[in-house]
């Protein structure tokens, strides 16, 4: 039980990493940052769990999957910011036409956060129980640090 609720919680953490980089899209260089970002600390774990090349190539995968998904959301941003600058530019604010652009950005999140976990379970299938229990442990060690940072 406890192995599912860390995978839950990596799980999380990149799904909230993913909704950092597309909401940081709207700039440049935002998103490839992120990007840069996540990869080299999922490079890091596949290093420590000692993955092998055929595992690599489905982390890899799974990556290009991810960030694929992230900034196929973000690609219309633009329009998105112009069309609310447009709503609330008007005499009258039109709530629904804004609640139906909030509910889309939600629809579209959710899509990149299903995107997400499916790479994840593809990538957990393709890791040993031993190289699971390693990463999990690896995982739980940088949590306990950063919780001792927060204080």
């Amino acid at each position: 039980m406890t192995k599912r609720i860390l995978i839950g919680a990596a799980a999380l953490g990149l799904v909230l990493a993913a909704g950092a980089a597309y909401a940081m899209g709207r700039h440049g260089h935002g998103v490839k940052m992120m990007e840069n970002m996540i990869s080299s600390r999922i490079d890091d774990a596949a290093d420590f769990i000692e993955a092998t090349p055929e595992q690599r190539q489905v982390i890899d995968a799974a990556k290009a999957e991810i960030f694929k998904a992230v900034e196929a959301r973000a690609a219309d941003r633009q329009a998105h910011a112009g069309e609310v600058l447009s709503l609330l530019s008007a005499p009258n604010v039109d709530v629904g036409r804004l609640n139906a652009l909030v509910d889309q950005k939600a629809e579209d999140m959710k899509t990149v956060g299903h995107t997400i976990v499916a790479q994840i379970a593809k990538v957990h299938d393709a890791l040993t129980p031993a190289q699971r229990q390693k990463l999990i442990d690896h995982i739980k060690k940088k949590h306990a640090r950063a919780l001792q940072n927060a204080e």
